[in-house]
């Protein structure tokens, strides 16, 4: 891949996560009427990760039309180029897990303390990620002993850059965080009341995660394949796997957007809290339905209590009575409830 090629690639890829990432925050700000939370900052700090990134690879393929590579190794004669590329690899390990940081928050603030099973999957999770991400900063740090052979012409090919060592540790831990958060969210739908178009939905916006997951996946074969590839294409690679990654945990949260758009159209019901039925008869139903921001939601999500055993139902001596017991607990588009019964009277 030619250079300015490269940096127009680069650079189309980061306009697209800002938008992305703008997006969410409009969303969340001005849509939700809420104050950004700490994943929506999590993903704002991966924007700037790539951000430092794309500036590092930028910069030092620069640098290599004055000071080009040499061949077979790729080496170098330019200190600025090594000091650069250093930096990056920082810039890059770390926009890489901040987005998936943001989503573990996310999946902490979502599961109620009840889900015991799901709570126990999010600290096995959580404790992965944290050990894997120390793991990809200490093998920058110390995988080149000493520190200062990262830039030194002479030891250039023990840099953190160059060591192919690095590379496959570093992508392993990665790719292993992404399929485990990647399954995570299958768990939660088990535990999902839904009807089956939004169960299907729902899946579809968890597999997104088969994106980046592809994406790094590529990019670690090319790299497999010759590891001395061309700075321009690999940096190229690296910047689409961070933006990626970026856009794809921020999509979830323009549901707002979707839920605008298709709200009238979601359910037929009469504005004086009558459901037609199949006979044609008006029904009077005790209807449970999530509010957020003042507005109410068709839509509605619930996280339930599977594993217990329903309540017996009420008795009373009039033909139209409900009596509702739960604990609700609003959350985006998500409703906490336990033992929920409903009658319907028709007449």
């Amino acid at each position: 891949m030619e250079i300015v090629t490269s940096i127009v690639v680069q650079s189309l890829l980061v306009a697209l996560a800002l938008f992305i990432t703008l997006l969410r925050c409009w969303v969340r700000v001005r849509m939700e009427h809420r104050v950004l939370t700490i994943p929506d900052y999590l993903v704002c700090a991966g924007w700037l990760c790539i951000v430092g990134w794309v500036a590092c690879s930028i910069n030092a393929l620069y640098l290599q039309l004055s000071h080009p590579l040499a061949e077979p190794d790729l080496t170098t004669d330019s200190i600025a180029y090594l000091e650069t590329v250093y930096i990056s690899c920082f810039f890059f390990d770390v926009g890489l897990y901040l987005p998936k940081a943001s989503l573990v928050t996310f999946y902490w603030w979502l599961i109620p303390v009840g889900f015991r099973r799901l709570r126990l999957a999010l600290w096995i999770g959580s404790t992965y990620l944290a050990c894997a991400f120390l793991a990809t900063l200490l093998a920058d740090l110390l995988i080149c002993r000493p520190i200062s052979h990262n830039w030194s012409i002479e030891f250039q090919l023990d840099s953190v850059w160059n060591s192919y060592t690095t590379l496959l540790l570093n992508w392993s831990l990665n790719f292993s965080t992404d399929l485990l958060l990647f399954i995570i969210p299958f768990f939660i739908v088990n535990c999902l009341k839904l009807r089956r178009r939004q169960k299907i939905g729902l899946i579809g916006v968890f597999s997104l995660g088969l994106i980046t997951m592809a994406i790094s996946l590529g990019r670690f074969i090319v790299y497999a394949a010759d590891y001395n590839i061309d700075d321009a294409s690999g940096n190229a690679w690296c910047t689409a796997e961070m933006c990626t990654a970026v856009v794809v945990v921020s999509l979830p949260g323009l549901k707002a957007l979707i839920l605008r758009a298709t709200r009238p159209t979601i359910l037929n019901r009469s504005n004086n809290g009558y459901i037609q039925t199949e006979s044609g008869k008006m029904g009077k139903a005790s209807i449970s339905r999530p509010h957020l921001q003042g507005s109410t939601l068709d839509d509605e999500t619930e996280l339930v209590f599977l594993d217990r055993k329903p309540s017996p139902s009420p008795t009373a001596t009039s033909s139209r009575s409900a009596r509702t017991r739960g604990m609700q607990d609003a959350k985006d588009d998500v409703m906490v409830t336990t033992n929920i019964t409903v009658t319907r009277h028709a007449f």
